[in-house]
């Protein structure tokens, strides 16, 4: 796959993750708000508020799967190198895109239940069980895009590997 192909494939999975990167930063936002909101309606006013918690919930989950591929573009997930570091460099590319194929089975699985469940939810008009009654496949669905978006930029990446490129966060061999 030429270098230009390899944009043409690759660009737009990294706009897209950059994009829910910063949906993510909404999200944190939110939640820093719910957060703070319940802890100054407890300590000031004596109540809390209802759907605080729920929410806060809510934007974590969002929070964690909006931006999980952000992290896996930039190399700041957690890995364990110490076999990476003993492997000659035809071999630790191997071990790579072997990771990377694993990889994306196993987000595939991740994204194909977070979908189902959001799908599922929506079809069944699920509300949450609290005061809220928030429907279950609004926050579902924001943490099955953040999968998608995770899956992409692991297909992006097992891509650049197999164009000859580095894993992100690796310096150049």
């Amino acid at each position: 796959m030429t270098e230009y192909r390899l944009a043409g494939v690759v660009r737009p999975i990294d706009v897209l993750t950059q994009a829910a990167l910063y949906l993510s930063a909404l999200c944190l936002f939110a939640l820093f708000g719910f957060i703070l909101s319940e802890v100054i309606a407890r300590n000031i006013f004596g109540r809390s508020i209802s759907f605080s918690w729920d929410y806060a919930a809510y934007m974590m989950g969002a929070v964690f799967f909006l931006a999980s591929g952000a992290a896996l573009r930039n190399g700041v997930h957690v890995r364990v190198t110490a076999l990476r570091e003993v492997l000659a460099p035809g071999m630790r590319r191997a071990l790579d895109i072997l990771a990377c194929l694993v990889g994306i089975a196993t987000v595939a699985m991740i994204l194909w239940a977070l979908a189902e469940m959001a799908w599922l939810s929506y079809g069944r008009g699920s509300r949450a069980a609290t005061v809220s009654k928030t429907p279950l496949w609004l926050p579902q669905a924001a943490m099955a895009a953040g999968a998608l978006v995770l899956w992409l930029q692991m297909i992006a990446q097992t891509l650049r590997v197999l164009a000859g490129g580095t894993l992100h966060g690796d310096a150049a061999e």
